[in-house]
């Protein structure tokens, strides 16, 4: 009987067109708040397949001091908006803006399958209602469905899932969804990753990715004919996780240039470097992470890339460079109540190269966005701040409140060919006041 019931909550799930999903392993948490999330359900034995129900509820009411640019009716802001002044010399921008919305509530479940060549197979498949596109809040969205075969010492890994440089074991512990971004890497990606234990604390990663939802325009990277390529080094014990990592990319932004069409085999190669900690102590967990990134934009970063276009030539391309830096403190404690703060930079270094006498266009989400240009007589943001305290409280084991406080300052300049942002320079803050409210089941 309860083999039937399982198979039937199952069809029900495919035919409402939930996007599965699920940990590496079981007993991975899939991120910080998902894992606490999940309760075992009891499977026939006789079944091959043993699956277990999880998620959450979420509903968000938040209140900014001004306006933002921000992804899904910005429940993830990114930069406080440039000053724009009326007539009067009054800041159009410098309103407030209030709004609640539950579509981060998630669904998911963790399947273990049958051995397979040697290995534990394990399965993901996860969903929300945040949407694909601005126009698509509320719609159901994948977030991850990933597959893994797992042996004494290597695990293989298939599907969509964080990318790499989302190391689970050292994040911000904030209660904006966007996770720290802009100044924090935050993307998840088709992949094919390799993970093998070297000893006791040592394991190397290894991924090949594609890039699917953190993007305006995914052509540029299917059309380059080779996915991102991504290695990291990691420690792990008890009480301290540290890690070295490296993504290289290659893009091809255009297959032509113009008007008759030229033939463009321009190609876009970026290097990302990563470093991160973090450290557990009785009353606190501190996790850091700093790194030096080209287009920065595949992570819903500040930059991008940069075109160059002449009248009868091919464009030109150059990647922008970007440096970032977080910390985030979390209390460890026995109580209902703790806190947290979360402080971050990140800095637009802008093209090293630039090309002069062509027209420069920036691209990238962070662009299309309206956050940074390469055109003469616009604006690019420069820099941007935060500053991030919070509270979490635990009302029972199921529901809980989030509460967070971000500052967070950009720095607006007049727009370079190089992408950066220089004269004329605006500071724009936006104070947001953020309650979470989480059911988890």
């Amino acid at each position: 009987m309860k083999q039937t019931i399982v198979k039937v909550c199952c069809c029900l799930i495919l035919l409402s067109a939930v996007p599965l999903m699920a940990q590496q392993t079981a007993g991975k948490k899939t991120d910080t708040l998902s894992a606490a999330a999940v309760k075992p359900v009891e499977e026939a034995k006789e079944s091959p397949v043993k699956v277990n129900f999880y998620g959450f509820l979420r509903h968000d009411a938040f209140y900014d001091t001004r306006q933002n640019i921000g992804a899904g009716e910005n429940i993830v802001p990114l930069y406080p908006r440039d000053r724009m002044l009326d007539v009067n010399g009054v800041d159009i921008n410098a309103a407030p803006k209030f709004h609640m919305l539950s579509v981060l509530s998630r669904a998911g479940i963790n399947v273990k399958g049958p051995d397979v060549l040697g290995a534990k197979t394990a399965g993901l498949l996860e969903a929300e209602f945040f949407g694909s596109t601005e126009a698509g809040i509320n719609e159901l969205r994948l977030r991850h469905a990933y597959v893994t075969f797992d042996w004494e010492k290597t695990q293989l890994g298939i599907g969509q899932y964080w990318s790499p440089v989302v190391v689970l074991d050292c994040l911000p512990n904030i209660v904006n969804y966007g996770t720290g971004a802009p100044i924090f890497g935050l993307n998840r990606n088709p992949q094919i990753r390799v993970t093998q234990k070297l000893n006791e604390n040592f394991k190397l990663i290894a991924a090949v990715l594609s890039q699917r939802d953190f993007t305006p325009n995914t052509a540029p990277y299917r059309d380059s004919g080779m996915p991102s390529s991504h290695v990291q080094l990691q420690y792990k014990s008890p009480k301290l996780v540290a890690g070295i990592a490296g993504q290289y990319e290659v893009l091809r932004p255009q297959l032509s240039s113009g008007t008759p069409p030229i033939v463009n085999n321009e190609k876009v190669k970026s290097l990302t470097v990563m470093a991160y900690a973090r450290v557990i102590t009785k009353p606190l967990t501190i996790s850091a992470s700093a790194a030096m990134v080209q287009n920065a934009s595949s992570f819903v970063m500040l930059g991008g890339f940069v075109g160059y276009s002449a009248p009868g030539q091919a464009d030109l391309f150059r990647t922008m460079d970007t440096q970032s830096a977080w910390i985030d403190f979390q209390q460890n404690t026995s109580t209902k109540i703790a806190f947290g703060l979360f402080a971050g930079l990140v800095k637009n270094k802008g093209v090293k190269d630039a090309v002069e006498g062509r027209t420069a266009t920036a691209y990238g989400v962070t662009s299309s966005w309206g956050a940074v240009s390469a055109t003469p007589g616009t604006r690019s943001v420069d820099k941007l701040w935060r500053i991030a305290p919070r509270v979490d409280w635990l009302l029972s084991k199921t529901i809980k409140l989030r509460f967070e406080v971000e500052n967070t300052v950009a720095t607006w300049g007049d727009a370079q060919i190089n992408g950066r942002g220089i004269g004329n320079e605006f500071n724009a803050r936006n104070n947001r006041f953020h309650l979470a409210t989480f059911f988890m089941f």
